[in-house]
Order: structure tokens, then C-alpha cells, then sequence
């Protein structure tokens, strides 16, 4: 039970008075104080200790600390704030602190904590008292809160006061120009039984290596490039440690390889003045450099390999923007590869428009002219490219916009990688290409950087990358499951000095490191923002996971080590495993989606005691399955296993299963004002388009079609009531088909905006990438949601097979129910309608006629019919043997034409109708401009061809500009009733 406390509750108080000197060099502030919110979701009882490297969900400048809202958090509950700045005092003397908080929270000064008013509480005050230099104090407060109100205030009585105030904004200060960068989803506290490697990250280097230092005393380079001279020099850029700025230089760094301490290590410095070059590459004698505009050659003219000349070799799009970078660079058979970040506004959004068109693309430049031209699109902070397995090009980039955590991409002509820009890129009308792995946000990555090749060792032939955040290395084992890669990405090593920002293989097999880190939270905690380092093969062969390989029905794990007898026992119980998947939105980063906890439900040990096999049932391709054996997990010497947690990224089944063909709204390309949104509950994916309200709004789908055709594209949405439509209201929307408009389309109402209904077309695609955009025209109502299309070839619906009632429900509501015998349903409890509704289609229904009495005549012989979109009644009668059949006869269209023939058969035998029906048609204020139009082939024979149908017949429903569902009627007579069979349909 929680536990309130009332607010005139007397503050408790801390015991003896500390004092505090002030800290005489801080970066340069700003006025208030840094709130970082991290939404844990689970109730809190005590402080969390959050694992490293984790993005806050919040991250605000706030004037003063007095927080009592849901707007102040950001959050409602079950979340952990962090409060940092400095305090400013002028004068020296006793401070007295009173800080009142729902749920615990504890004040420091410096290293010194003033009060702690911790535990489950409601609102409740708790004083402390301690002495204070003048100066700037470094004040932090951690809190925590759980279900119900929140509340955080911090009040002081300076020497000389009567009494508390809250702290002043004017005594407040935090870090200036701090790059604010968030990101969703739940953050976690450390657990009592995680250690580093084991549900924590690493703190150590990995036991196969040694760690030596490679910096002289007083050399600080933030490394952004590193590449190799033919005499074992390494030539490393920098950045300049201030962004938009051109201070960023080359240095050549001699005495790296082999046996060295930084006492042997000398440098020289060749090149200066650079803008913010993120790259560096020796080829054929000269060095050449990424700059945020262009790709420039160092020239020395005189010998001394000091830079004479800043050849400009190519430009590329540049508009000045602060995170318009160009990282990493690559070169092969006469080209250069380069990535190139879009420009964002401070905290991380993507700027909208972008200042110039076609960033975040990976582009090459043709050395000996200067060409660019652009190989892939769809990128965001693509920081870091590298040679992959067979030699292609592999990019990391970081989570963000349309990025809902970091990844792994694979880079082909042509590909897109879903983050979306205004205006588009080269390749944004292309179909995303999945990651090769998604690296899950402040569990294995959070700012990953490039990618290399391992050629030896234990690891050999798999691929580490840096972090400039999450800081040391990641390894990733991969496979080829038909023309593309997946894997696993586990954690490697920390320790190093410096968040990781490129690596590099030596000429002596070493895995060189370089360093950098900035102000705010883009750094690795606690490291250096510089750094120069290497990691040495040492021999060694640690307990480790090896590989993690996809297999029917689960996964085959394989080590370094053999399993200890121990560990063998009970195997299986000795694993955890979940799944889930991630959806790209506008929003930054992005939550995990359809989390679900697997079950291992076998565990085989191989001969040699390397290799488990496990079976889980339930995998979905598409996913990321998560895999953790807790320590106590031992080889046969006793060793622990170093890291015990895998992440592999399931896009396809080894039987070649992907995902269905689902493409989420939120993941589609947004113009004219469209936009995203979680308001309404039942969306899939991670949320839903809105605000298709004003015409030029528009959500455009990128997809794929293996093959030429008619496709069923079947569009999920919501249409509910709002001022400008306080009444149910089918409205309308246009439908375009890679850039040209196809149809106007109607969408019923669904009631309210949290009811979602499906809507389907049958759209010609053509083999490969295709556009189909839902545009809000000038002429169209608009207002609707959108939450995801379906494609599918258009193909054969089975309505009934004989088996079941799935494709049915009772038109009066509820499950339908009529009877099935034999391979047949009887017309018997009520009329079913189908789930679906449609347009344009064809049709074929079978149905049978019972043996009746002489006596029973007229509209009671059979009486049943096809009701079309629930609107048009083709009646189903025992007519056999009638000259002249009537409108109200089987085979008529009821009331409005008979048969041209009668086509019946006998009762006792089974009849056909083939139907193909077009709907009516309607102008863009909803106004029939076109009747509806039936052809009917009964028992082959052609009956109706193509007859309008001028308005809805008998009990049919009013025509509207919408689609309709397929009725079949009970006519409720006593006696034997008629059967239907092997009902099918096809979109037209």
C-alpha cells in the first residue's frame, strides 16, 4: 500500500553540518538546471542505479527546480530523474537545504550528499545543512517516483535569511549549448544479480587482448579518421573539438606498431585548419580527407610532408548545417566512398527542409575527375563505413528519426534505408532494405561507428565496431540466409579511454583505437574526449560466445570453450530468450514493439561440448531474439563466460520465411502536414499517421512486388467523428500508383478513431519498387488515419471451403453460425455477411435446392440470395422448370430484371453463379455519377451481361460511395433450407 504523508508534515532534518569548497574551472553555463527523465515503468522502492549508457526519455533546461506535473516530468509515473548544474554563491557561510519530493530523492553538493529523503513516501520535506565557499558548487539530485503524484523542490535559507525560497534561477547553472538528444522506450536499473558482461556492459578489456596506450604526454586528438602510410605510419585526423567550426588537422603518428609505450610515440602535425574532416585515406602517396563539404587532397609540394596545397578533388551537398558531416572514407578500383549526415536541429531532430538535397546517402567519387554520384540513400548519422564479408560496403547509423535504435546496413546501388527528409533523397521512392542488425539502444549500442574485419584470432572473419557513447567494441558473427546478411551482435571489450569513435587494423594485426567526446551526453560517461589506443592479440582463448547461427526452429549457439558438466546439466533452463521488432517513426528512436518472452524449450549439447542447439517455438521472422545464459555459466576449467548476452537480428527464417508483407504508416514517407501519433489505442507498429486533414497531406509506402500483377493492397485505418463531421461520415481519399493518380477511394466510418477497419484495392503493380501514396486532394474529405497496408498478389479469397465460418460473421452481430454438414452450410440462424468488404470483383457461389412438397410454393421454395455490398440481391429460388422466369425468380437481380434464361437444374442437384460486379461510381462530393453494373453466368449459361443496376433491391442497403460486404440471406421458412459451397472471390 502506498504510503501519504501530509504536506504539513515538520521537515525532517540531517544530522552535522558538512562543508564544501567551490569548483574553481567549468565549461561555460547557461541560467537553471539540466532534468534528465528515464521512464523506467516498473514501481520503484528504492534509488536506481541505471545501466550505463542509457538516453533519457527527457532531457529539458529548467529554470528552477519546483517539478509537480506531468508536463514538468514529461512522464506520469514509475520514472527516475536526474537534476545536474551548479550552484553559485556569493557568500561563505551555512546553507540550509530543504528538499520535498514524491517519491525518494537525495541532494549532493559536490561530493558531499546534503539530504537524503529517500523511501516510498507522498509529498514530504527533509532539511540539511551544509558549509559553503563562494563559488560554483557542482549539485546534483537524484530521484525516483512511482505510481501516483509526483513532486521534486528544492528551497534554501542562505546565510542571513529569514526563512525557505525556492532556489533562485539567478544561482543556477548548467552547461551551455549542450546538445539535448532523447530517445523512447523503457530505460532499467541495475539488478542485484547483474555484473559487467552479464546484463551490464563490459568494464574491461577483453581477456584475448592487451591494451596499450599510444599517446605522449600532452597529446589530446579527437580521432575521426585513421589510415595507414606504406612505412607503418599511422595518419590520423581530427576533429577540432568544437562543431561548425575549421580547426580539425592530420597528424602523422610514428612508433605504433609492435612493442611501444607513448614515450616512444612522436608525432607531427601536416595538415590544419580543416572542416571537421571525419575521414582520412592514403592512396597512391597523398593523403585525402572528408570535410563537411567536400573530399580534399593534402599536397606537399617541398618534401617536408607538410600540406602546401588543399586540393578540393569533389563537392557534395553542403548547406552549413552543424551535423552535416562526412564520415569515414573508403577507396577501391579508382573511386572513393563516403557517407553523409543530414543536417538535424540541436537535440537531434532532422531539419525540415534539409538546407540542401541528397544528405544522408552513402555517395562515391570518382578519383581521377571528381564525379559524385550516389550509391544508397535513407541515412541519418551514418558515422562510419567499412569492408564487410565479400567485400561489400557495410555503414553503421545511429538511432534517431526513423531510427528507432542504431544499426547495421549493408550498402547495394540503389538501396534505401527508411529515413525519410523534405525534401526526398535520391532513393526514398525505393523499398526500405532491412538492417543486417539492429543494435538494441543502451544494451549493445547506442552511437556505433565503423565497422571492420577481424583476419585472425578467435574471432576471424567476424566484424567489430566502435561507439562513441556506449563507448569500447561490438562483434558482430553474421551468416547469408539467401542474398543477404543477419546476425548476432555481442558485446567485446571496454576499457578503453575514450569513447570509440574510429578503429583501424594495423600492420601488426592490432585493432587501433581513437577517441573523441563532447559536452551533454554525446561521449562515453566518465572517459576522456580524446583518446589513442590499441588492442594487441595476446594468445589467450577466453570462454566466450563464439557464434549464434539461425536453425530450424531455434538457435545453435557455439563457444570458445567446452560447457562445464555443470553448466550441461538442465541446459536448457539455463537460457532466456524474448523477441521483438522495431518499427521506424518521425519520433526520435523508438520503443521496442510486440515484446513477447520465448521459451527454450530444449537445449542439445554437441559431442565435442562447444555447441548448443536450442528449440524455441514461436520465432517470427523480422525480429530481434534476444538470448542470455546468466552466470553462473562455466567451461570445463571453471572459467565464466565473459559476456553472456546475444542479440540476433531474425529478418529471415533459415527456410527462407520473411515477415509478412506489412508496411507500417508511421514508417512511410509524411508530406503536406501529415504526421504521427499514439493517441488512440488498437494502431500495430509503434503508432499511426494523422493529421491527413489538409489537402496536399499525404503517406507514401514504398513497396515491393515480386512479380508484375494485380496486387490486393489492403489499407488499415480509422475514420471517427471530429467538429468538422459530428456525424458518421464515409469520406475520401486518393489513391496514387508510383506518381500517378489512380482512384478516389471511400472510407467508411468506423465509429471512433480507436476502431480500425480495413479497406482494400486491387492495385496494378509492377515487378520491384512501387509507390502508392494516399493523398489528400484538393476534392477529397481527408481526415482519416492510417495505420498499415497489407500487399499481397491478388489472388483467390476462400470464403467457404467446407470446413469453417472464419470468413463470415452474423449480420445482426456476433459469430455466424449456420450449420456446415458435408461440405456445405445451410442458410439457417440469421443472415452472414462476410468480414471483408468489396469493391470490383468476381464471384463463385454454389448452392442447392432441397426435395419440397408440392405444397410449398411461390417465395417460401427455397427462398435465399447473394446480396452485393449488402446493397444488391441476385435471388437464389427453386425455379427449375419456369418458361418465363420473373425479376423475383432465381438468377434475377430481385425486383429490378429477371433472367434472361432459365438456367436452373433440378432440385437435388448443386447450381452455379459466377458473378463479376462493378460498384457503383460516385464524384468527389459523394454523388452517384455511375450505376453499379452485374454480369451473372448461372450453370455457365450468361444471364445478365453487364446490366446496371440503378439502386439497391428489396431490403439492400443504401448505395454510398463505399465498399460493401457479401450477404447471404436466411429467409427464415420453415422446413428444409438451401446450401451453399465452395464460395470464392477475387478483387478486380
Amino acid at each position: 500500500m502506498r504510503r501519504f504523508v501530509a504536506l504539513l508534515a515538520v521537515p525532517l532534518l540531517v544530522g552535522s553540518t558538512a562543508t564544501a569548497i567551490a569548483q574553481p574551472d567549468i565549461p561555460p553555463q547557461e541560467p537553471g538546471v539540466t532534468m534528465r527523465v528515464f521512464d523506467v515503468q516498473v514501481p520503484l522502492e528504492d534509488y536506481c542505479t541505471l545501466k550505463p549508457s542509457q538516453t533519457p526519455n527527457i532531457d529539458k533546461l529548467m529554470p528552477t527546480i519546483d517539478w509537480s506535473t506531468n508536463e514538468d516530468f514529461g512522464i506520469a509515473d514509475r520514472f527516475v530523474t536526474e537534476v545536474s548544474g551548479y550552484l553559485n554563491v556569493d557568500t561563505a557561510g551555512t546553507y540550509d537545504f530543504r528538499l520535498t519530493s514524491d517519491d525518494g530523492a537525495r541532494l549532493f553538493l559536490g561530493d558531499t550528499e546534503v539530504v537524503d529523503n529517500g523511501g516510498v513516501h507522498g509529498e514530504i520535506p527533509k532539511d540539511g545543512s551544509i558549509d559553503l565557499d563562494p563559488g560554483y558548487h557542482a549539485l546534483h539530485i537524484d530521484h525516483f517516483d512511482g505510481d501516483f503524484d509526483q513532486r521534486l523542490l528544492l528551497e534554501w535559507q542562505p546565510p542571513g535569511a529569514d526563512g525557505f525560497t525556492v532556489v533562485p534561477n539567478s544561482v543556477l547553472s548548467t552547461d551551455e549549448g549542450v546538445t539535448r538528444v532523447t530517445s523512447p522506450g523503457r530505460k532499467e536499473c541495475e539488478g542485484v544479480t547483474e555484473s559487467p558482461g552479464d546484463g551490464l556492459p563490459l568494464n574491461d578489456v577483453h581477456p584475448d587482448y592487451t591494451l596499450t596506450d599510444l599517446r605522449p604526454e600532452g597529446f589530446e586528438p579527437q580521432v575521426t579518421g585513421m589510415d595507414w602510410l606504406p612505412d607503418d605510419r599511422l595518419a590520423i585526423s581530427t576533429w577540432g573539438g568544437s562543431r561548425e567550426s575549421q580547426l580539425g588537422e592530420v597528424y602523422l603518428i610514428d612508433n605504433v606498431t609492435g612493442a611501444t609505450d607513448p614515450s616512444q610515440v612522436t608525432f607531427k602535425k601536416i595538415a590544419e585548419d580543416l572542416q571537421e574532416p571525419m575521414g582520412i585515406k592514403y592512396v597512391d602517396g597523398t593523403l585525402y580527407v572528408s570535410e563537411k563539404h567536400g573530399l580534399t587532397a593534402l599536397i606537399d609540394n617541398d618534401g617536408d610532408e607538410v600540406a602546401d596545397e588543399y586540393d578540393t578533388i569533389a563537392i557534395w551537398p553542403f548547406g552549413g548545417n552543424y551535423h552535416e558531416f562526412a564520415f569515414g572514407l573508403l577507396y577501391e578500383d579508382g573511386y572513393f566512398y563516403v557517407s553523409l549526415g543530414i543536417a538535424m536541429v540541436p537535440g537531434g531532430a532532422t531539419a525540415d527542409p534539409q538546407p540542401v538535397p541528397n544528405r544522408g546517402t552513402a555517395l562515391k567519387v570518382e578519383k581521377d575527375t571528381g564525379e559524385v554520384s550516389y550509391v544508397a540513400g535513407g541515412l541519418r548519422t551514418p558515422n562510419g563505413l567499412g569492408w564487410g564479408p565479400d567485400g561489400d560496403i557495410f555503414i553503421t547509423d545511429n538511432q534517431g528519426a526513423y531510427l528507432p535504435t542504431s544499426k547495421l546496413v549493408r550498402v547495394e546501388q540503389d538501396r534505401f534505408f527508411n529515413h525519410h527528409m523534405n525534401p526526398d533523397g535520391p532513393y526514398d521512392d525505393r523499398p526500405v532494405s532491412d538492417p543486417v542488425l539492429w543494435l538494441p539502444h543502451g544494451e549493445v549500442s547506442n552511437s556505433p561507428t565503423n565497422p571492420l574485419m577481424l583476419p585472425d584470432g578467435v574471432f576471424e572473419g567476424q566484424m567489430i565496431f566502435g561507439d562513441v557513447t556506449y563507448g569500447g567494441l561490438q562483434r558482430a558473427s553474421l551468416e547469408k540466409i539467401g542474398d543477404e546478411y543477419q546476425g548476432a551482435v555481442f558485446r567485446m571489450t571496454q576499457g578503453l579511454e575514450s569513447g570509440t569513435s574510429r578503429i583501424s587494423l594495423g600492420p601488426d594485426g592490432a585493432i587501433y583505437t581513437g577517441g573523441i567526446g563532447s559536452e551533454g551526453n554525446w561521449g562515453q560517461a566518465g572517459k576522456l574526449k580524446f583518446g589513442l589506443q590499441k588492442l594487441s592479440l595476446t594468445g589467450s582463448d577466453a570462454f566466450d560466445m563464439l557464434a549464434m547461427r539461425a536453425v530450424d526452429g531455434g538457435f545453435e549457439i557455439e563457444y570458445t570453450q567446452p560447457l562445464s558438466e555443470e553448466t550441461a546439466q538442465d541446459l536448457a533452463s539455463k537460457y532466456n530468450a524474448e523477441q521483438w521488432r522495431y518499427v521506424a517513426t518521425p519520433a526520435y528512436g523508438g520503443p521496442k514493439v510486440d515484446e513477447e518472452t520465448l521459451e527454450v524449450s530444449e537445449a542439445t549439447l554437441s559431442e565435442d561440448r562447444k555447441t548448443v542447439t536450442l528449440q524455441m517455438d514461436g520465432l517470427k521472422p523480422g525480429h530481434v531474439v534476444y538470448v542470455h545464459s546468466p552466470r553462473p555459466f562455466a567451461d570445463e576449467s571453471g572459467e565464466e563466460l565473459w559476456s553472456t548476452e546475444a542479440w540476433y537480428t531474425l529478418n529471415t527464417l533459415p527456410d527462407g520465411t520473411t515477415a509478412p508483407p506489412e508496411y507500417e504508416a508511421e514508417s512511410a514517407a509524411l508530406a503536406g502536414g501529415a504526421g504521427y501519433n499514439t493517441e488512440h489505442s488498437g494502431y500495430s507498429g509503434a503508432g499511426f499517421v494523422d493529421r491527413m486533414w489538409e489537402p496536399g497531406s499525404s503517406t507514401t509506402f514504398a513497396v515491393t512486388a515480386d512479380e508484375a500483377g494485380d496486387h490486393d493492397v489492403a489499407l488499415r485505418y480509422a475514420n471517427g467523428l471530429n467538429i468538422d463531421h459530428p456525424e458518421p461520415t464515409t469520406k475520401s481519399i486518393s489513391v496514387y500508383l508510383n506518381g500517378e493518380k489512380h482512384k478516389q477511394i471511400w472510407l467508411a466510418n468506423t465509429g471512433a478513431w480507436n476502431n480500425w477497419a480495413t479497406h482494400v484495392e486491387s492495385l496494378p503493380l509492377r515487378e520491384g519498387g512501387n509507390t502508392i501514396a494516399f493523398v489528400h486532394d484538393p476534392d477529397d474529405e481527408g481526415h482519416v488515419n492510417f495505420d498499415k497496408i497489407t500487399v499481397n498478389p491478388g489472388e483467390r479469397i476462400t470464403l467457404f471451403d467446407g470446413t469453417d465460418l472464419d470468413a463470415w460473421e452474423a449480420t445482426a452481430g456476433g459469430e455466424a453460425t449456420w450449420p456446415i454438414e458435408d461440405g456445405s452450410m445451410e442458410s439457417f440462424g440469421g443472415d452472414i455477411r462476410t468480414k471483408e468488404k468489396f469493391g470490383d470483383f468476381r464471384m463463385h457461389a454454389e448452392w442447392y435446392q432441397p426435395q419440397y412438397p408440392p405444397e410449398v410454393t411461390g417465395q417460401a421454395r427455397g427462398n435465399s440470395g447473394i446480396y452485393i455490398q449488402e446493397r444488391y440481391e441476385i435471388q437464389v429460388l427453386e425455379s427449375f422448370g419456369i418458361e418465363e422466369p420473373k425479376d423475383n425468380d432465381a438468377g434475377a437481380i430481385y425486383l429490378k430484371k429477371a433472367p434472361d434464361v432459365n438456367a436452373a437444374t433440378d432440385m437435388g442437384t448443386w447450381q452455379t453463379y459466377d458473378i463479376e460486379f462493378r460498384a457503383a461510381r460516385f464524384d468527389s462530393d459523394g454523388e452517384k455519377v455511375e450505376d453499379a453494373r452485374v454480369s451473372l453466368w448461372w450453370n455457365d449459361v450468361l444471364v445478365h451481361d453487364d446490366v446496371a443496376i440503378d439502386g439497391p433491391t428489396g431490403a439492400g442497403q443504401p448505395e454510398g460511395p463505399s465498399q460493401g460486404q457479401i450477404r447471404l440471406q436466411d429467409h427464415g421458412d420453415p422446413g428444409e433450407n438451401p446450401r451453399f459451397r465452395n464460395v470464392w472471390i477475387e478483387r478486380m
